[in-house]
């Protein structure tokens, strides 16, 4: 059976892929994708005209929880595409290995896989604002917005450089934090992509894909 080559595509900006990345996606015969209502994965793969007979979307839903079923049937999907032979990719937006949809897949599936990584929004998001994630000694939290005021508080306390991904789960909570403590923070959305925003508070963030920068 081939190996899965996994492949990062990046926060939004289709050029922020790597060179390998791309040869990849070239030489592949069929790429699944997550297909989400953001369309992120999509749009980068259209902006490369990937022949679209290559195209498998796999649906997701950013707004709730997939059940186990899905993400078996995808990993079922892909087993069978290896097991006859073709050359699969699986292109997913960000970093593979953090907080994507491939890690939704990776406990069902029943062959082995490479991963060629990606630039992650949190990596693009300090790019864009020019800020240091952390220098030094210094610890770095990435961390999904929950909401959960306590745990949120406690963990945002615990460090002094904490990027929060996805904010808009926890919106209130989160604005209710900041207004207690003498935090610098940074709030950003759609990294890099054409509808990039850079907010001045919570109160402002209406998208999905925000991340929200704290330093202290």
């Amino acid at each position: 059976m081939n190996l899965l080559n996994v492949v990062g595509l990046g926060p939004g900006d289709p050029e922020l892929i790597t060179m390998k990345g791309y040869k990849m996606l070239l030489s592949a015969d069929i790429i699944f994708y997550p297909e989400t209502s953001l369309k992120m994965a999509e749009n980068i793969l259209k902006f490369y005209s990937i022949d679209q007979k290559k195209l498998f979307p796999l649906n997701f839903n950013i707004n709730s929880m997939e059940s186990k079923t899905d993400f078996k049937k995808y990993a079922s999907m892909i087993s069978e595409k290896l097991k006859d032979g073709f050359n699969v990719v699986y292109a997913v937006e960000g970093e593979p290995m953090l907080y994507s949809t491939f890690l939704d897949i990776v406990p069902y599936i029943d062959f082995n896989f490479t991963v060629i990584p990606g630039i992650s929004s949190v990596n693009g998001g300090s790019a864009e604002l020019k800020i240091s994630l952390a220098t030094k000694n210094e610890p770095l939290l990435i961390l999904p917005a929950i909401n959960d005021y306590n745990y949120m508080k406690r963990m945002i306390d615990s460090f002094r450089n904490v990027a929060i991904i996805k904010v808009k789960k926890a919106k209130n909570t989160l604005k209710r934090i900041l207004s207690e403590g003498r935090y610098n923070y940074y709030i950003i959305g759609n990294v890099t992509g054409e509808n990039q925003k850079i907010y001045r508070d919570m109160d402002e963030v209406q998208d999905y894909m925000v991340i929200l920068f704290i330093f202290h």
